[in-house]
């Protein structure tokens, strides 16, 4: 642009220097014809005198004249098509200059716009790397601290490996003398005969029996919550069946719903017998009688005469407790049979209720995931009935639950009760 405006201003100064040159001739050609006009008014008044010679004159004049006119005229036309031409060169030029200097200026701004884009993501590029730079120092520091701790944790590997060896020889050298006095001084192993094991007095450990009171305690304020949540269910699904989709106040429900109705209205003489229950079983749980069933899994092995003994007693001690485990078994399975009784009206219900012109496409979503939920929660409850009925066997039948069998029972249970709290949420 800065070249386009260089050349510009030199074809018009070349311009205008022709202009110059053709107003000087112009000025010329102006002298030279009022000189003619003189001599003409010479030659006028010297045909006064003479009137041939003024003839002759003014025929000459005349001629001179018209000559000197020609060429003014012609003149005058090569003057104003300078003009014209001039005239039209700068206002060419005028125009092309005011397109270039916008164009300059938006080529700027532009220009300005660009650097500030260029210096902003530059300052970004420089923080990223400076960011960058610090987070290597630092991983480099603590990688060299991991490499460090990791070769110090080898060396303590090595170290307690090494202690390992020592205490796994002292430990068998330990073993075979222990064996051998067993063997020379232990007449007879008693815990191998129920007959004679059920002779031994039974070990009791009180700080193992507060702890697992404490935690009977515990299961007893869970029952208590399960208790008042199964009761809000049952009762505020009473009340939907009663409103929606149809308002038995205003209308008349369907007979399903009916039916449905009147077993939730029950609901309350199958749930409150699971908190009584508890109650029982927890109360009868006494500072005398050793509860700690799951100490067992410590005592499974018969080969150690002291834990022998201790299962012993937690067997015995079980059996007694095992009474009203049974009471609760009883109401749980009432229970259970209730869920069974409704869980066909109310998978209906729902279905019913999702066929409804009033039902929206989320409220149809989650009637189906409560569908799902129902039917899993009924089994929730069939295991656990199950596993706590294995539980209360003792209580009738003292060989119906093997003693190996006692940790798998447990181990279920916990699983049931993982998928019972998985569903409840």
């Amino acid at each position: 642009i800065q070249e386009q405006l260089k050349m510009k201003d030199q074809s018009l100064r070349k311009l205008q220097q022709e202009m110059d040159s053709l107003t000087f001739r112009n000025q010329q050609l102006a002298k030279r014809v009022e000189l003619l006009q003189d001599e003409l008014a010479l030659s006028e008044a010297k045909g006064k005198k003479n009137k041939k010679s003024a003839e002759s004159s003014s025929q000459l004049s005349q001629e001179q004249k018209s000559v000197f006119n020609e060429d003014l005229q012609k003149k005058i036309e090569e003057n104003e098509r300078l003009h014209i031409l001039y005239f039209e060169a700068d206002e060419q030029h005028k125009r092309l200059e005011a397109e270039l200097r916008t164009r300059l200026d938006v080529l700027e701004t532009d220009a300005a716009q660009h650097q500030a884009v260029v210096d902003s993501l530059m300052k970004k590029y420089t923080d990223t790397i400076e960011k960058l730079q610090n987070d290597k120092a630092k991983l480099e520091i603590k990688s060299q601290t991991l490499e460090r701790e990791a070769k110090d944790c080898r060396h303590r590997t090595e170290e307690c490996q090494q202690q390992l060896k020592n205490l796994q020889a002292a430990l068998g050298s330990r073993l075979e003398e222990s064996l051998c006095i067993i063997n020379e001084k232990v007449p007879f192993n008693d815990t191998r005969s129920n007959r004679y094991n059920a002779l031994n007095v039974p070990l009791h450990n009180r700080r193992y029996q507060l702890k697992l009171r404490d935690l009977a305690g515990q299961a007893l304020g869970f029952v208590q919550e399960l208790v008042t949540a199964l009761l809000n269910f049952h009762t505020y699904t009473e009340q939907k069946v009663q409103i929606f989709p149809i308002d038995s106040a205003t209308d008349t429900i369907s007979p399903l719903n009916q039916k449905f109705s009147q077993y939730l209205h029950e609901n309350a003489s199958y749930v409150r017998p699971l908190e009584e229950g508890m109650l029982h079983l927890f109360e009868s749980i006494t500072e005398d009688t050793v509860t700690v069933l799951v100490r067992f899994l410590v005592c499974s092995s018969g080969k150690d005469f002291c834990r022998a003994k201790m299962l012993t007693c937690c067997c015995f001690s079980f059996q007694e407790t095992a009474v009203k485990l049974k009471a609760f078994s009883e109401h749980l399975a009432s229970y259970l049979c209730f869920l069974r009784k409704i869980l066909p009206y109310q998978l209906k219900s729902l279905e019913e209720e999702c066929e409804s012109s009033l039902c929206t496409a989320a409220l149809r979503a989650r009637n189906m995931e409560l569908q799902g939920d129902m039917k899993r929660l009924t089994a929730v409850f069939e295991k656990l009935h199950t596993y706590i009925s294995l539980l209360a066997l003792p209580s009738t039948k003292p060989e119906g639950l093997l003693r190996t069998n006692y940790n798998l029972v447990f181990t279920n249970i916990a699983t049931s009760l993982h998928g019972f709290h998985d569903i409840l949420k």
